[in-house]
């Protein structure tokens, strides 16, 4: 406090007192009250950032810690809360960049490194993210957090080997025995010896604090088993693993108003025609977006790969590309569907160069000549795309919908109000019906240009249905497309849960898994099999 006004000296003292007893706002009340008087001095700043930052007002926390810097350009701790604070807002590159500059300033923080290591995880950099891991180790080789995110590096990019020097190590340096055993239990699984995988999994009983770990115990046992033909202690498994996930992810996630959402939409264009909204200029052969679109689970993600072996193709993955031009829609229509129809020419036109300048953010390639915009679930979105698109192009991913809802109900996603209804066959299901009602709702009534390709056929006849999806994009079929999944594995950036499958040559097991599970639809069938009927295939 030395060259603090004497007068303000005291109140000072009584705001630090305030913050240490967690009273934040009446720390606040008494900094800014300083700050008023004198701008300048840098705990009064500080201070401040600390107490927003604990009330989440990330905003003004971060104008506190700016300031901060300015009055003391060299202190790491400014920087590593200001890394914090852009972690919670989701700007991962400037989170990056003071993290950064924590470790030019404090190159012994292992906490800083971690930190990094997560955040490059976090956008899909698993190089970076396993340099900064490996540092943090280095400097704290008990830091429990910092291995366990690089075992999911290398779980993630199917790095076997690394992940069981890893292991060799953490076993001299960590006395956690049943996290061990359970990073064990998950080499065994990756390596494909499912009754060793059990053995161990089965053996351990993790704490509560690894929460995370125990949920993807209960997942890597309900595989293994179905791997192992057991399908009842599969089903159990998988079961316990979403009520787990619910339990601890889904708390605030109301996934009815998804349900609204695709409900919504299906009500206004049940009774809508395309040629309501009377002649709508196409765009140019140059800027026709391409979406890949279907049911989650459906193949988009192999589709995906198998489409990025030619060099002309770049396949933009589960980006928010769409959300975003359907929240400025949205604002203009008031999300009132009756608006689409009064949109002048010159907003046409600005939603169109809105939608290309978002998708620029996520190309790496501006000389591409196709760009597919893959996010399954756009398929509720038809009828906004074509009002703004007429001639969109559409790859739509079938599987048998068992099939679908069972592989959802088995696979581990981050949790959304859309997600959320894959924790039950019974809600995924109704969800099925819900989007596949609104696509054959589209279908009648717009003018929908689409290719359809089944799971099924892409599996047991590839040569010949992946020509027909080459020849729908006007590009040429070569025989390096056999070898989708060597591409696949020098990917660092696959975003979805489908890492193993679609790094893999092509296998039928997926195919009808649901038999083994037929007494579980019991009350689906009402919602599925008039789309089994529809799409020509089996009960």
């Amino acid at each position: 406090m030395k060259n603090i006004p004497i007068n303000l000296k005291s109140l000072l003292l009584n705001a630090n007192k305030a913050l240490s007893e967690k009273k934040y706002s009446e720390g606040k009340s008494i900094l800014e009250k300083i700050n008023s008087i004198n701008p300048n001095i840098f705990e009064v700043n500080y201070n401040l950032g600390i107490i927003n930052l604990n009330l989440n007002n990330l905003d003004d926390a971060t104008i506190n810690f700016e300031k901060s810097i300015k009055l003391k350009p060299k202190l790491s701790q400014v920087y590593f809360n200001l890394g914090l604070i852009f972690d919670k807002k989701k700007e991962f590159n400037l989170a990056i960049k003071n993290f950064l500059k924590v470790v030019e300033i404090d190159p012994n923080n292992s906490l800083a490194y971690y930190n990094l290591g997560s955040l490059y995880q976090e956008i899909f950099k698993r190089v970076e993210a396993e340099k900064y891991l490996k540092k943090s180790i280095d400097l704290n080789p008990k830091f429990l957090l910092a291995y366990n995110n690089l075992f999911d590096v290398y779980d993630r990019s199917n790095q076997l080997q690394k992940f069981k020097e890893l292991l060799s190590e953490a076993k001299k340096k960590l006395d956690e025995k049943n996290l061990l055993n359970f990073y064990s239990g998950m080499y065994e699984y990756k390596n494909k010896n499912y009754k060793d995988a059990v053995k161990t999994l089965e053996s351990i009983k993790l704490k509560e604090n690894f929460f995370i770990q125990d949920i993807r115990k209960h997942g890597m046992l309900a595989k293994s088993y179905d791997f192992l033909n057991d399908y009842e202690k599969a089903f159990n498994h998988f079961r316990l693993n979403n009520n787990l996930t619910s339990n601890f992810y889904g708390k605030n996630i109301n996934e009815k108003i998804y349900l609204k959402y695709v409900s919504q939409r299906s009500e206004f264009f049940e009774n809508f025609k395309q040629s309501n909204w009377g002649t709508i200029s196409k765009t140019n052969d140059v800027n026709i977006p391409i979406f890949l679109i279907g049911f989650p689970r459906s193949g988009t993600t192999l589709l995906d790969t198998i489409l990025r072996t030619n060099k002309f193709v770049e396949v933009i993955e589960e980006k928010p590309i769409l959300r975003n031009f359907l929240i400025k829609l949205e604002k203009k229509t008031k999300n009132n569907f009756s608006n689409l129809g009064n949109l002048d020419y010159e907003f046409i036109e600005e939603m169109r160069n809105f939608y290309f300048s978002e998708r620029n953010k996520y190309t790496k390639n501006k000389n591409t000549k196709i760009i597919i915009d893959k996010l399954p679930l756009n398929i509720i979105h038809i009828g906004e795309i074509l009002r703004f698109f007429p001639n969109a192009k559409f790859i739509l991913a079938l599987r048998h919908p068992y099939d679908s809802v069972l592989s959802c109900f088995m696979q581990q996603f981050t949790l959304n109000p859309a997600m959320k209804n894959f924790l039950s066959i019974d809600s995924g299901a109704y969800l099925y019906n819900l989007v596949m009602s609104l696509w054959n709702i589209y279908t009648k009534n717009f003018s929908v240009n689409f290719h359809t390709i089944k799971y099924e056929d892409l599996v047991l006849n590839f040569e010949k249905e992946t020509k027909k999806v080459f020849k729908y994009l006007e590009l040429e079929w070569k025989d390096n497309i056999k070898d989708f999944h060597i591409t696949a594995k020098n990917r660092t950036d696959i975003s979805t849960p489908s890492y193993d499958q679609v790094t893999s040559p092509i296998y039928s097991r997926s195919i009808s898994r649901w038999n083994n599970y037929e007494k579980r639809f019991e009350n689906a069938k009402k919602y599925l099999d008039k789309w089994v009927k529809k799409f020509n295939y089996n009960i």
